[in-house]
Parts: structure tokens; sequence; C-alpha cells
């Protein structure tokens, strides 16, 4: 699930209130671009692995807060379809399928908008890179440390569309799917 919180050096100005879906679908890919340029810019200051870090500060708190309320109590296929509203409106098409197991609940997010590729684009970088997508992958990883986050297919490597793989292990004595 993306961050939509505002990048910490974005300089927007104020975001519009109850604004219409333009207006979100702009916010958003300003704040991806934003994001997108922090991370090229501490890279070369500080190395790969010092800007992810940089990055992450903070991420893991609040993808658990916002993840969180969503994915309690139900399957994760039912938890990521309950955001997808969320997403339309911000511009990205996506689908939850149920792929779970009788030992993992599994849901495999379907995006057909690459973040990391609009974001490349938006900047005009020419080599798009997976980074936006990867640093989601961790700060859920830390958020939620029986989970597992991982990328089967992405844009930014030539496919038609991006797949993410989430699972974890299903609560003892949960019948598996349904």
């Amino acid at each position: 699930m993306t961050d939509t919180t505002q990048a910490p050096s974005a300089p927007a100005g104020p975001a519009p209130e109850g604004g219409d879906g333009a207006d979100k679908r702009a916010q958003t890919r300003r704040m991806l671009r934003d994001r997108l340029r922090r991370y090229l810019e501490l890279e070369a200051e500080r190395g790969p692995e010092g800007a992810r870090e940089a990055l992450l500060d903070g991420y893991p708190e609040r993808q658990a807060a916002r993840m969180g309320p969503l994915i309690t109590g139900c399957s994760l296929a039912e938890g990521f379809g309950k955001a997808l509203p969320r997403f339309a409106a911000m511009g990205f098409l996506e689908e939850a399928l149920d792929v779970s197991t009788d030992d993992e609940d599994v849901v495999m997010e379907v995006c057909r908008t690459c973040m990391c590729l609009t974001a490349a684009q938006d900047l005009g970088l020419s080599e798009p890179r997976p980074v936006l997508c990867e640093l989601d992958f961790e700060a859920t990883r830390r958020a939620f440390p029986e989970m597992s986050a991982e990328s089967l297919r992405r844009q930014t490597d030539g496919h038609h569309v991006c797949v993410f793989r989430y699972a974890r292990p299903r609560p003892e004595g949960d019948g598996g799917p349904s």
C-alpha cells in the first residue's frame, strides 16, 4: 500500500480539503515525484542505503497506522479491497486478488498504474527505478514483521502491470480460504 503522506521535503502548497479527483491525483503525482527526487538527492549524498533509511524514517509507523485498521480482523484481500477506492481517487488502477492457502493469508495486488514509472516520467528520467515500491515493501515489513511483501512483476522492468504479493501466516484455528 502506497504511503500517501506528504514527503518532508516537498514544497507543496496547502492541500485541497475535499478537492475533486483531479486535485487528489495531481497532489499524489507531485508527492511521488518529490519523494523520488528526494531519494535521488539523498542517494547522491549518502549512497543508496543512506537514502533508503532516511526516507524510511517514520514510514513504518505511518504504514502501521494506515494499513493496520484495514487488515485487522479480515483477510488481506478484504483489507486491500477496502483501500481500492482511495487508490482510485489518487489515480491508481489496482485490483486485490485473494490467493490464500490453508496456511497463508495472501493477496496479490495487481497495479495497472505504476507509481515508480509515473514519478520517473514526471522527473524526465529515462531509466525508471522501483525505489518507491521498494520503500513501501520495507515499511510494510517493518510495520508488520509477520507479513512478507514482494514484487513479482514491475512495469519498471518492462512488464505491462505491477504484481505484488503480500502474505502472512493464518492464525491458529482459521479454517483457510473461504
